[in-house]
């Protein structure tokens, strides 16, 4: 038996049609694949002695290419050598890299043998080191601040560097999320952190975009400088 929609239900009928088809459009949206490019240095922060999984494309199902080796630590004086790659794209926690290499000089080891070659590994697993006093909301100087120091101090500490990961990454720049439990409490009260640094993040983490990132593990990269022009 046929029945006779009302002009009220042909109405919420089509407004329901409409907010499905926006919905299915928003994940089909989130669900493509997004990659910025950059050239920024990481350092490897894998403590598996199995090493690092290179991938061939940014999935932890895709094919495994080779393996970055993990963090050296010396046995007397506690000093801590990781592998260093050269970041050039990423793509939702994802980083294509290239050139990897260990620190023998750091080390006073013989270099590790390494897959050298380009590939896809998990921001989870790489760090960086940035010389920068101002972690910005967007990659551009002209963002508004996300993080500072009260004393104006640089982020490139060993304290930093543990505290965080690498989850994006565009141009020169390097996208962050630091873990407040891994900072010592020192470094947390100098911290300035604004709300924008906590959006869309779990309770107890804080993102921020940084340049001035330092491919070197010493204590200083030459000619990057912490302040901003």
């Amino acid at each position: 038996m046929a029945t006779d929609l009302t002009p009220t239900c042909l109405r919420w009928c089509a407004m329901a049609v409409t907010a499905i088809a926006a919905q299915v459009h928003a994940a089909a949206e989130a669900a493509l694949p997004f990659r910025s490019q950059c050239e920024i240095g990481a350092f490897v922060q894998e403590t598996d002695p199995a090493g690092l999984n290179v991938r061939a494309a940014p999935s932890a199902h895709s094919r495994v290419l080779g393996k970055l080796v993990p963090v050296y630590m010396d046995p007397d004086q506690g000093y801590r050598t990781r592998a260093e790659v050269d970041v050039v794209a990423s793509e939702r926690g994802w980083f294509l890299i290239r050139n990897a290499r260990d620190n023998p000089d750091l080390s006073g080891q013989a270099e590790r043998p390494m897959y050298q070659g380009e590939g896809w590994v998990s921001g989870s697993r790489l760090i960086v080191k940035s010389q920068a006093t101002v972690g910005r909301a967007a990659p551009t100087r002209q963002a508004p601040e996300a993080l500072r120091f009260r004393d104006e101090d640089s982020f490139d500490s060993s304290a930093m560097m543990d505290s965080g990961r690498l989850v994006g990454c565009q141009g020169k720049w390097a996208q962050v999320e630091f873990t407040e439990t891994k900072l010592p409490v020192a470094l947390r009260e100098k911290l300035r952190v604004a709300p924008a640094a906590r959006q869309g993040v779990p309770a107890g983490r804080f993102r921020a975009w940084l340049d001035k990132i330092c491919d070197l593990q010493e204590t200083s990269c030459s000619g990057l400088g912490g302040g901003e022009p």
